[in-house]
């Protein structure tokens, strides 16, 4: 999913006017505020996540990529990239293996509100497994969605963009008075 950013026409042109007797004063706000402004959303985008599904926190920020604005390229972009996810990275019970004479039923839960039952899976050395058929063999791994589709959804997308826009507003003022104060 890619947005783009609605920032405030009357902050810009505000700013610019009181840069205009800073040489690249401009450019510089805009970078601070802009790749201030990815740190913000990362942050956001982890904690609206974990508001809806059961992953960790760290399994969640280490999926974005932020790539920071430059003075030469004001240009800055937050993705988040990855691969399924194990299911035992989401919220499982039993926490420990369940073969052998330890036989239990599983329960996961990738959404928060509860657990619900895993027909005929297993965990065995903490992966929960499935078999496909009535014989042992063979088995498989479950994996539940990735976090790109979990960012992807609208109510964690929109909760990144507007903490996006609302940092990149106010990150820009802050830079303007700073600057200004150091010339």
């Amino acid at each position: 999913m890619r947005t783009h950013l609605n920032i405030d026409e009357k902050a810009l042109q505000k700013a610019e006017r009181a840069l205009e007797t800073i040489p690249g004063g401009m450019e510089l706000a805009l970078m601070r505020a802009y790749n201030r402004a990815l740190t913000e959303g990362r942050t956001a985008g982890t904690r609206a996540v974990r508001a809806h599904y059961t992953l960790k926190a760290r399994d969640v920020r280490e999926t974005f990529v932020m790539h920071k604005a430059k003075r030469s390229s004001l240009e800055a972009e937050l993705t988040s990239t990855g691969r399924h996810l194990p299911l035992s990275m989401y919220a499982h019970r039993p926490g420990r293996d369940t073969t052998g004479k330890n036989r239990q039923p599983v329960r996961v839960g990738v959404k928060k509100g509860g657990l619900k039952p895993l027909g005929q899976a297993f965990i065995h050395q903490g992966r929960v497994m499935q078999r496909l058929g009535a014989s042992r063999l063979p088995v498989e791994h479950k994996y539940g969605p990735a976090v790109p589709l979990l960012v992807g959804n609208d109510e964690v997308a929109q909760t990144v963009v507007d903490t996006l826009s609302n940092a990149v507003d106010k990150r820009l003022s802050h830079e303007t008075r700073r600057l200004l104060d150091k010339a």
